[in-house]
C-alpha cells in the first residue's frame, strides 16, 4: 500500500479516533484513497480485534505523509493534521474539501462530507450514528467490528478524494 501511495501525486487521508477533540483523541485507524472507488483502512487500535502495531505503522507512514511531492487531501483535514501531529507526523502539503466547498458555495448548503457526497456525487454515505449508535448504547469506533469499520473508514477516504477531484 505504501508503494502504491508513494507513486501518486494526490492521495486522501482520514483518521479514525476515540474523540471529537483532536487534542484528546487516540488514533484507532487511518484510511487512504488514491483512485476513485479504491480505498484502504489500516486498523491500529480496535479493542476486540488483532490490529497492526501503532508505532510500526506510524513509522512506515511518516515518510509518505510528510513527502512534499504528494498532496494529502482531507475533509476537515485540520482535525487529522492535529491528530497526526500529536503522533509525531507533520503532514504536508494539504488540501481540504470542506474549505474548497465553502469557498465555492459558501451560503447554499452545509459543507460536511455527507451533504457534499449526496449533493455532488449522488451517493449516500454510511452514517456514523448508524455505525456506532446513540445514547447509552453508543459504541466507540474502536469497538466496531473490523469489516464495518473498514467499510466506513474506506468510504470516507474514497468520497473525500472523489469530492476533491470534482471541486
Amino acid at each position: 500500500l505504501i508503494n502504491k501511495l508513494n507513486n501518486k501525486s494526490i492521495i486522501s487521508v482520514d483518521t479514525e479516533t476515540s474523540s471529537l477533540n483532536p487534542m484528546e483523541a487516540d488514533l484507532v485507524g487511518i484510511s487512504f484513497s488514491c483512485a476513485s472507488n479504491e480505498a484502504y483502512y489500516i486498523p491500529i487500535n480496535h479493542k476486540k480485534f488483532k490490529c497492526l502495531n501503532k508505532e510500526l505503522v506510524l513509522k512506515k507512514l511518516k515518510p509518505l505523509l510528510e513527502d512534499e511531492s504528494i498532496k494529502k487531501v482531507g475533509q476537515n483535514i485540520k482535525y487529522d493534521l492535529i491528530v497526526l501531529m500529536n503522533n509525531g507526523i507533520n503532514i504536508s502539503p494539504i488540501e481540504d474539501t470542506m474549505l474548497l466547498s465553502y469557498v465555492l458555495d459558501a451560503g447554499n448548503n452545509r459543507h460536511n462530507m455527507d451533504t457534499l457526497s449526496e449533493l455532488h456525487l449522488a451517493h449516500k454515505t454510511i452514517s456514523y450514528k448508524d455505525l456506532v449508535g446513540t445514547g447509552k448504547k453508543q459504541l466507540k469506533f474502536s469497538d466496531i467490528n473490523l469489516k464495518e469499520a473498514t467499510e466506513y473508514a474506506a468510504e470516507d477516504a474514497d468520497v473525500t478524494l472523489r469530492l476533491y477531484e470534482l471541486l
